[in-house]
């Protein structure tokens, strides 16, 4: 893991920016599997100032929280429509994504996963860190899962929002497993936010336990971690 200091949110921002704008240069078709929250928004809003090199560029969405509607403005899909896929004009037939409907769950799981295996590795995997270090939605836990899967979710990643917790069942999410994220030739980690001192203290410590998913970003041989000095 390669980790670089950054000034501030808007200094890491532009470095991610900088990353991915060439990466997609060397291969414009890259996959490109696709995080949401406050994170990666500088670095997509950076993106989107060199939207024409993204024209060939193919989107993942790796999670979504379950109880919610995709049209709910919290999901994961408002999110990326708003500040990924419309400003950098990526229409649906490169842009895969799912619904967390209780319904068609099971389906949307053997769908996404086979997608994936069909097509990836991914190019390029976008990942933040939770505040008891989760990437995606693989929270912290005895054992992770490698394939895509629904997760429950831990109370500290859905404390920003009641209505997750007001479904017939534990809030949970659907998300790219451990090992799909392993797999991507390139990932780039941005740590960024308040709150998550003891897991960067822990992901530092270099120490690779289940009980911080993000440790095991150790294990990938290239990861960018940016790391915003203001959350420090």
């Amino acid at each position: 893991m390669k980790i670089t200091y950054c000034n501030d949110y808007q200094n890491m921002s532009q470095i991610a920016a900088q990353i991915v704008i060439e990466e997609v240069s060397c291969k414009p078709d890259l996959l490109f599997c696709a995080a949401t929250g406050n994170s990666p928004t500088g670095m997509y809003a950076g993106m989107a100032e060199n939207k024409e090199m993204f024209h060939k560029m193919k989107v993942v969405k790796m999670d979504e929280w379950g109880i919610i509607p995709l049209s709910h403005p919290d999901s994961c899909e408002s999110y990326l429509q708003k500040h990924l896929l419309d400003p950098l004009e990526i229409p649906d037939a490169r842009y895969t994504g799912f619904d967390t409907a209780p319904q068609i769950v099971v389906q949307e799981i053997g769908r996404m996963q086979n997608f994936i295996s069909q097509n990836g590795p991914f190019d390029i995997c976008i990942l933040g860190l939770g505040k008891n270090g989760h990437i995606a939605f693989n929270e912290p836990n005895e054992y992770l899962v490698p394939e895509f899967h629904k997760a429950k979710l831990a109370a500290s990643t859905i404390q920003h929002d009641p209505a997750l917790s007001q479904g017939s069942e534990p809030a949970y999410g659907l998300c790219v497993g451990m090992r799909d994220i392993l797999l991507s030739k390139k990932i780039i980690f941005l740590v960024t936010g308040k709150g998550k001192q003891t897991a960067i203290d822990q992901i530092l410590s270099k120490k690779i336990t289940t009980q911080c998913p993000a440790s095991f970003l150790w294990m990938h041989p290239n990861v960018e971690c940016l790391i915003d000095n203001s959350s420090l």
